[in-house]
């Protein structure tokens, strides 16, 4: 018998797989170069189009009379608009003219300082003609300036001068603010914008001579500031709108910065507790090297009347059995001349071994810190339950040693927030006054709290600020305090604890010379027939009620390592505060 022997040519499963895979990475690299090609003619094409665009707009604008070389509102006027829209060869782009007067300094300059030579600031202008597109999710932008100089002499035709200088929250010269120019009084009508330079100065020259010159100033981030006209709600703008006068300067000056938020927490129920150390034995030492335990405090051990250079000596650990948040440390020391302590935080894994908190966790931890007061509110108390604090004590003179007298870790076990309370803030800056000078502020909002008892207020402007609570409550403690002093571009929280209103009552703050808060002082508040003593809690605050209305009350404070305070001649009238300064 006879068999066939058939022969099967073919590609395998796997010989399809890789020929694909490369037939695509060779057409996908072909159709990538492809695009880019046919990206990178549109945009060529455009940039050209832009060009001739903005060649042709200068052409138009040199062909024009000298006076009439000007903006739609602008300075100088003329009948070229600022803003406008063009399409060639397909393309949309948006077109920007900026006309303005150059003081140039060949013959001196009209600034803060000096002056133009002979009293003329509007030597020529200068023309920027701006056109921009997008094409594909990319936006690109093309201009070109050029100098317009009249045939002329020049002379003082070109109106007044208007400096407008802008400042930041530290007074410091702010560049690129917007400043925009409106005079709606005069014809052709002024709305012309500029934009501060390196001196925060926006220069505004040739301004027709006329009153009711108006002036809005902000930046992308930034609060604002203005002029304000006369009304019925402001009567009397703290800056009103000005005159310009010809070949005469107009200056005025605004102040703007970065904008923050601010989070109002508000609780009705707060119960905060300490650990304090007092190193009345060696009990609260967990593990020592060099330190001892001595007559109240501790420091570096002495041999044959010698004191180490250094020591070191690990607290036991702290492990509330509640915590919501960690607050401060208070320590009081005694430090001769070439001595010095550093805290740091640790955890333990209760065999002893000690690992340092990472700064990511609490800044600064890595270095120490040497402070009678530590704040330690970043370190969250979630993922550091427990903590062992570190102390390090070193001497350049054997004859002395740093001593430790007293340490206390404060923080808070729990507390229970106020939702649906409406939270007034009100700022300090003034927009003008009523007939009767009744103050008009340029910020006063109301926020409820909401679910989580926070009412937050957004995009606030650098200010002092004062925390209203509603009539039926009080506050016993308002944290870090009230008024509350919100910085440029530094978003915070303040936390208020309320309690229903009472009729008369005292909030005693108490503070060191930096304005730091001073916990766990004991306060004393007497007067004849009375006598009530609290201590103050980690933000420095003790609250009084049951007291009578009267003006002979004396607060007595004391808390180590600060002097003690006696101050007499306290009134209590209402809901009334003081604050009292203790000093090492």
């Amino acid at each position: 018998m006879r068999y066939r022997t058939y022969n099967q040519n073919g590609f395998s499963l796997v010989e399809v797989i890789v020929v694909a895979a490369v037939s695509t990475l060779i057409f996908g690299a072909l159709f990538a170069s492809f695009q880019y090609t046919i990206q990178l003619m549109n945009n060529s094409r455009a940039k050209l189009s832009a060009l001739s665009l903005a060649n042709d707009r200068l052409e138009y604008i040199r062909s024009l009379p000298y006076n009439d070389v000007g903006t739609i509102a602008g300075i100088p006027p003329g009948a070229i608009p600022q803003n406008s829209t063009t399409t060639l060869n397909g393309i949309e782009f948006a077109e920007r003219v900026l006309i303005d007067y150059v003081d140039d300094p060949a013959d001196g300059q009209d600034t803060a300082t000096t002056s133009d030579s002979n009293g003329i600031s509007a030597d020529y202008k200068r023309v920027k003609v701006e056109y921009t597109w997008t094409i594909a999710s990319t936006t690109d932008t093309l201009s070109l300036i050029s100098n317009i100089v009249p045939r002329s002499i020049e002379t003082t035709d070109g109106g007044g001068t208007i400096r407008v200088t802008v400042v930041d929250e530290e007074y410091a010269f702010l560049p690129g603010a917007s400043v925009r120019l409106v005079n709606n009084s005069i014809t052709p009508s002024i709305d012309v914008t500029r934009l501060s330079n390196a001196q925060g100065v926006a220069l505004f020259s040739g301004a027709p001579a006329g009153s009711n010159y108006e002036v809005f100033v902000n930046g992308s981030g930034y609060s604002t500031d203005q002029t304000y006209q006369a009304t019925t709600s402001n009567p009397l703008p703290v800056l009103a709108p000005f005159s310009v006068l010809e070949s005469d300067i107009s200056a005025v000056t605004f102040r703007i910065d970065e904008v923050s938020d601010l989070d109002v927490f508000v609780y009705d129920d707060v119960i905060e507790n300490s650990s304090q150390e007092i190193f009345s034995d060696s009990n609260g030492i967990a593990s020592a090297v060099n330190t001892v335990v001595q007559s109240g405090r501790l420091e570096l051990i002495n041999t044959a009347g010698s004191y180490a250079a250094s020591g070191f000596a690990y607290l036991t650990t702290i492990a509330p059995a509640n915590i919501s948040r960690w607050e401060t440390v208070r320590v009081a020391a005694d430090l001769p001349a070439g001595t010095n302590f550093i805290i740091r935080f640790y955890t333990d894994d209760g065999t002893g071994t000690y690992t340092i908190i990472p700064d990511s966790e609490l800044e600064g931890n890595g270095v120490g810190f040497t402070d009678t007061l530590i704040d330690i509110r970043d370190l969250v108390s979630v993922t550091y339950p427990e903590i062992v604090l570190g102390i390090s004590l070193t001497t350049s003179n054997a004859a002395v040693t740093p001593e430790i007298n007293e340490l206390e870790v404060f923080y808070r076990e729990s507390q229970s927030l106020l939702s649906g309370l409406p939270i007034t803030l009100r700022g300090n800056k003034l927009i003008g006054t009523e007939v009767d000078l009744t103050p008009i502020y340029k910020y006063s909002n109301t926020v409820s709290t909401n679910g989580s008892g926070r009412a937050d207020f957004d995009d606030m402007e650098f200010d002092t600020y004062t925390i209203g609570v509603p009539g039926g409550y009080d506050i016993v403690t308002a944290c870090p305090d009230n008024p509350y002093r919100l910085y440029a571009g530094v978003s915070d929280d303040v936390y208020l604890e309320v309690t229903p209103a009472v009729t008369d009552s005292l909030r005693v703050k108490v503070a060191d010379p930096l304005g730091r808060a001073i916990p766990g002082a004991e306060v004393t508040l007497s007067r004849s027939g009375f006598s009530d003593t609290s201590r103050t809690n980690s933000c420095g605050q003790a609250f009084f009620t049951g007291v009578s209305p009267e003006s002979d009350y004396q607060v007595s404070l004391s808390v180590l390592p600060y002097t003690s305070v006696n101050q007499t001649a306290v009134n209590i009238s209402g809901n009334s505060e003081v604050t009292i300064t203790m000093t090492e």
